[in-house]
């Protein structure tokens, strides 16, 4: 029994979930796979158009505004972080995917920082009045907008240049009689751009379905609740995988 308890106890993906679930990040990514779920499913409840689920939806729905405070409080010193990273961002490139990366970690700052006072004044910490609140929200809303279309333009310029560098490589590899070591490292570097523009592409991806959240909560996108939510476990399972994969590497 003791051998049996020691297998589940200390397997690798048990620990690893630990690892993972012991780092904000990770725990963010857990709630908001939920907090999504909850607002697909609480619309979906509402969509049937039976009374019987309205009290089934507005716990969905309270469960989905409890997560999101509970990001919200997790996420509080996050704005220092995208300003760090903003300030350590080195030379790149191109002088597009430079100023992108810096505008996109700058917008995630003023995001964040907005959503703090959404949060300190859902519980009460100060108060704001109903049109003040209203509009910090949406000011937040904007900042998160932009970081996507920030993060959007810089990732296909990248996968633009890492396409063609990968052409260029391709071709001077098929042109080339060259044989041995020199053979070789061809590969790997054609493997290390193939590796790199496929995080790029997970990212764009992941990008693009995120932009309608924003897009939709500013009013910019007509679309339903049911589709945010679903495109939200979507993304935040992408994000959750990210955050493994990281988790992981740090072993």
């Amino acid at each position: 029994m003791a051998s049996i308890a020691g297998q589940v106890l200390f397997h690798p993906t048990l620990s690893q979930s630990i690892r993972v679930w012991s780092t904000a990040s990770g725990q963010d990514k857990i709630f908001r796979v939920v907090q999504y779920f909850a607002r697909f499913y609480a619309w979906f409840l509402l969509a049937r158009g039976n009374p019987a689920n309205t009290l089934s939806a507005s716990q969905w729905n309270s469960l989905k505004s409890g997560l999101s405070s509970t990001r919200k409080l997790i996420r509080l010193f996050k704005p220092i972080e995208h300003l760090q990273a903003a300030l350590g961002t080195t030379s790149s490139p191109t002088q597009l995917e430079f100023y992108a990366a810096v505008a996109r970690q700058l917008s995630y700052a003023g995001y964040l920082a907005f959503d703090s006072l959404v949060w300190v004044n859902g519980v009460k910490f100060i108060t704001l009045n109903k049109d003040t609140a209203f509009r910090v929200n949406m000011i937040s809303q904007r900042f998160w907008l932009a970081g996507i279309l920030f993060s959007i333009a810089g990732g296909a310029s990248k996968l633009n240049r890492q396409l063609k560098s990968l052409k260029q490589l391709e071709r001077s590899s098929a042109k080339s009689s060259e044989k041995g070591d020199d053979a070789q490292l061809a590969q790997d570097e054609i493997r290390v751009i193939k590796a790199q523009s496929a995080a790029v592409r997970y990212q764009l991806i992941l990008d693009l379905l995120d932009f309608w959240l924003p897009a939709s909560a500013l009013g910019y996108a007509n679309i339903n609740d049911g589709l945010v939510g679903i495109f939200g476990v979507i993304t935040s399972v992408m994000a959750f995988n990210l955050q493994w994969k990281a988790v992981g590497l740090k072993k």
